[in-house]
């Protein structure tokens, strides 16, 4: 590599900046909307597809003269031979297949030597044996051997399961390197059985800095990226995070269930059910060029099931609103939101289920374990839907700042009205099955209903106003994208709560639910119920702060926000297993300064103190922001509280609190930098 001239490149030149001599790949200027990656010296390679290249194919060529195949997992295998010391000893292409069509017999590479490290001494350059190992795992020693002198073992034998080079004769295969012999041992028949083979590794690059066209043809760097898609899609499944597909799915009409998705006989009625092993599955799927030429025969997936068809409710009626109405509209849904994430987190705690389901504890064998494993799942999906709602008061409040409104993130009233269509109004109650009738009926999607009036409905009329009048909201494609983000997520409510119901279809209410009193009747209690309202004070606090910081929070406050949100789910969980109904009551907002209070008695009466565990009455006044005075004082007010439930509490209790206590130490610390 050599230093650019000056003016050679359009960017100051750090100083011990190493740039490249493959100056064919780069433009003489900076391209505007080209990644700083697509420039030569800052270019991401990668060892598994996805990025700008695959460094694997470049070492396909490292010994001269060999073509190596290293994606294979039972080794690395030999492709062609194109000249070099392998040709000089009388390799040829026939020597890589001596066998049958149905047993090839192919070459495979059994070992490597060669430095790897610049402080190697030539008589210390280790071996590498491919025995026990993939054909991956070799290249990564091959990928970081150095220029010059480099050894190898070919054998026919696949490499995992080779004798690598322990047998070699004479000093090992590192004095055959450094002595630079070679040797080709065939048997009676002419049938190459093995070779020592000896060269400098190969250079990749031309003399004028090129990647060596004679070595590597156009698409060898990219041939194993995710390209065409179809390769990424097929090998992608359920183990991978970013699949983009079903594994399994069920039938249009859900008879027939577990079907392979990327079954390739799609005629065959019944379908054949799907086989519980990678390789039996592979088999009776389409294949790379089947899929590339046929991808369309695979269906859409809605709800688990194969189905080409939707039914969509006709929204072509609806009457776009004005911008004051969409504002109204949000604030309303702030508070419904908020309204509902309590009462799901109610149902969650009224349900009698632990925390966490241990099959040790609870076996599921036995009837009693089978119950609670049932009250466990149904626990579960109810509160990843309340979680769920928790964020879509986030992003509501979002969608408010946006259009430069204040933040709605007061406790809801009893007055708060969920259901516009029968006036449902917010109420914390257990999970009976009337209660699960509710959740359902205000979850049920519009594409079910197409009822604008419902929850779902509106926000499907917010969006449709948005993006047909941009006039109206210049803030339009961030409004639009999260209340897209809300609809999708309304639609898995449904589904969840449909599963809640099938979770606890064999089970009464008196088999699922515990008995939750309103009034905690010991001191411990009332010393928990105080401290889980603080920290839904210092909850809501905290979220308000992120929301008014936006951008240049950091992220900091959310995270915690996050871990006060958690300590909450625990208090309360805890509280309800002591039979307390968690009450999800906050702190009045904290007085001002005494700076600030006086001038601000001047224009207005202090309103009256709210206490603790008092629900705010209906028709209050919402109260205003306070700069975080109020997370502070009930941060700060917690740690007496959790002394005193320390002295009442058992040891399990005692962990929980020095958990929560250093949680709530790194929320004081971060707002009192902000």
């Amino acid at each position: 590599m050599n230093d650019p001239t000056p003016g050679s490149v359009d960017l100051p030149v750090p100083e011990g900046k190493i740039f490249p001599r493959n100056l064919t790949a780069r433009a003489a200027h900076v391209v505007r909307g080209n990644p700083s990656g697509s420039r030569p010296e800052s270019g991401v390679d990668n060892c598994f597809p996805g990025l700008e290249f695959d460094q694997r194919n470049l070492e396909k060529a490292f010994f001269p003269g060999l073509t190596v195949d290293f994606h294979h997992s039972s080794g690395s295998r030999v492709l062609a031979v194109t000249g070099g010391i392998a040709a000089a000893q009388g390799i040829t292409d026939a020597d890589l297949d001596a066998g049958t069509p149905q047993d090839p017999r192919p070459l495979y590479l059994w070992a490597v030597c060669g430095r790897t490290t610049v402080d190697q001494e030539e008589q210390d350059a280790p071996v590498f044996h491919a025995t026990e190992r993939t054909g991956l795992e070799l290249w990564r020693r091959v990928h970081d051997l150095l220029p010059g002198r480099v050894a190898v073992v070919l054998g026919r034998t696949p490499g995992s399961t080779s004798p690598g080079a322990f047998w070699v004769p004479d000093g090992g295969l590192n004095r055959w390197r450094t002595d630079d012999r070679s040797e080709v041992q065939r048997d009676e028949a002419g049938v190459l059985e093995v070779a020592i083979l000896v060269a400098d590794r190969a250079r990749y690059l031309d003399p004028d800095g090129v990647i060596d066209p004679e070595v590597y043809q156009p698409g060898d760097l990219t041939r194993s990226l995710c390209a065409p898609w179809q390769y990424d899609f097929r090998e992608c499944g359920c183990y991978y995070w970013a699949a983009s597909k079903p594994d399994i799915s069920n039938s249009s009409d859900g008879v027939h269930r577990n079907l392979n998705f990327q079954r390739r006989d799609r005629t065959t009625q019944p379908p054949e059910p799907d086989i519980p092993t990678i390789r039996g599955r592979g088999a009776k799927e389409l294949d790379h060029p089947a899929l590339i030429a046929n991808w369309n025969v695979l269906p859409v997936v809605l709800n688990g099931r194969e189905d080409d068809s939707m039914e969509l409710p006709d929204w072509s009626g609806l009457q776009p609103m004005t911008r004051a109405k969409v504002i109204r509209e949000l604030e309303r849904l702030a508070g419904v939101e908020h309204a509902l994430c309590l009462e799901y987190l109610y149902a969650h705690y009224s349900l009698d289920a632990p925390p966490v389901f241990d099959p040790a504890v609870h076996d599921p064998a036995t009837p009693e374990g089978a119950r609670v494993r049932k009250i466990y799942a149904a626990a579960a999906e109810v509160f990843s839907v309340a979680v769920d709602e928790m964020r879509h008061l986030r992003w509501v409040n979002e969608m408010l700042g946006t259009l430069g409104r204040p933040l709605r993130l007061q406790p809801p009233r009893p007055d708060t009205v969920i259901q516009l269509q029968t006036g449902r109004r917010f109420e914390l109650k257990p999970l009976t099955p009337e209660q699960l009738d509710w959740f359902i009926a205000v979850e049920r999607p519009s594409a079910v209903t197409a009822d604008p009036q419902g929850i779902d409905g509106m926000y499907v009329k917010l969006h449709e106003t948005i993006v047909r009048c941009p006039e109206l909201f210049p803030e339009a494609d961030r409004l639009a994208h999260l209340v897209k983000l809300i609809i999708d997520e309304g639609n898995d409510h449904y589904r969840r709560f449909t599963a809640v119901k099938e979770h606890l279809a064999d089970l009464s209410p008196d088999d699922y639910l515990r008995p939750l009193r309103t009034e905690p009747d010991t001191p411990l209690d009332r010393q928990l119920v105080e401290l889980s309202a603080l920290n839904y004070t210092m909850l809501l606090g905290a979220l308000e702060a992120t929301l008014k910081r936006g951008d240049t929070a950091g992220g900091v406050l959310i995270e915690q926000a996050r871990r006060t949100m958690y300590n909450l789910h625990e208090l309360n969980h805890l509280l309800a297993s002591r039979g307390v109904a968690p009450r999800f009551t906050a702190l009045p907002p904290a007085p001002l300064p005494a700076g600030d209070q006086a001038s601000a008695s001047a224009s207005a009466p202090a309103p009256a103190p709210v206490p603790t565990s008092a629900p705010v009455p209906a028709g209050a006044p919402d109260p205003e922001p306070d700069g975080g005075r109020t997370v502070l004082a009930a941060a700060r007010a917690s740690g007496p509280v959790r002394q005193s439930i320390n002295a009442l509490a058992v040891d399990g209790v005692r962990a929980m609190m020095t958990r929560h206590q250093a949680d709530t130490e790194a929320l004081i610390a971060a707002f009192s930098l902000r």
